[in-house]
């Protein structure tokens, strides 16, 4: 057979996602695109839509029969930013549904700025007025907000032996469960021990109410309404909630059972 009749095998969402984050462009875009990508990148890649300086990398995060999600990270020598690329397979060819990332996010680097340049009289002051969360666990927190996922991941690691601490203090005196009340998780928010190792991790909460999964553990870093960045302890991989490009954004795996995660609501995405 003549090689120009061979067809070319379909793409693949993370050869999709590469030559979408290319700063060189790419001709056969809108064969690659379906809903809302269509409408997002109408002439130019989002590779072509970013400042050429800054260096892409992507990373497949799963891939089944109908869906898959790329983590895309940027970076320059000032900043690290994730975006999340939603593929869904229609008529046995991949194509890119949506591209997201955390949402309301934009007081953060201000108040961040604010906070880091205040006077140790100011800090004092600030100390007095937020006994609940200080001037370290609210620049701690903010940098952990609207930090890298990397940045996170790497608190994570650093810490690792304080968050199952925390995780076996919930676990052992029963705070959280499949029928967790507000109360119980209350509870767990206002324990001494569990409250001075969250303080410590620059955690807001705990809770099992982010994620729609009733037998995770979310340990919440912070967002605006329905945008929160956190981490999530499920031991069992299959009962991990799933990645959508409506709510959970991301899930990503950093350590055994525990994972890093975002979420969003449709509105504030698009």
């Amino acid at each position: 057979m003549p090689q120009a009749l061979v067809a070319s095998p379909p793409l693949e969402p993370l050869q999709i996602a590469r030559e979408f984050v290319d700063k060189d462009g790419w001709p056969e875009m809108k064969e690659h695109l379906c809903c809302e990508a269509e409408q997002q990148a109408k002439t130019q890649t989002l590779g072509q839509q970013i400042p050429a300086r800054l260096q892409r990398s992507c990373q497949l995060l799963q891939q089944g029969a109908s869906t898959a999600v790329v983590a895309v990270e940027l970076r320059d020598s000032l900043s690290r930013n994730d975006f999340y690329l939603h593929f869904a397979k229609e008529d046995d060819a991949w194509k890119l549904q949506a591209i997201r990332s955390l949402s309301m996010t934009q007081l953060g680097p201000p108040m961040l700025k604010l906070l880091t340049t205040m006077p140790p009289a100011e800090v004092a002051q600030y100390n007095q007025k937020h006994p609940d969360a200080d001037h370290d666990f609210t620049v701690g927190n903010l940098k952990l907000w609207i930090g890298a996922d990397a940045d996170i991941i790497d608190h994570f690691t650093h810490h690792q032996t304080d968050f199952q601490k925390v995780l076996r203090l919930v676990q052992t005196r029963k705070y959280l469960s499949a029928d967790t009340t507000a109360a119980n998780e209350a509870a767990a928010n206002t324990d001494p021990e569990v409250r001075t190792l969250l303080r410590k991790l620059y955690i807001s909460r705990v809770t099992q109410q982010d994620t729609d999964c009733s037998s995770c553990i979310e340990f919440i870093i912070g967002g605006r309404i329905d945008n929160t960045v956190g981490l999530l302890y499920q031991p069992k991989a299959a009962d991990v909630p799933k990645m959508n490009p409506d709510r959970l954004i991301v899930v990503r795996p950093i350590a055994k059972g525990w994972y890093l995660y975002k979420t969003t609501s449709v509105n504030n995405s698009r």
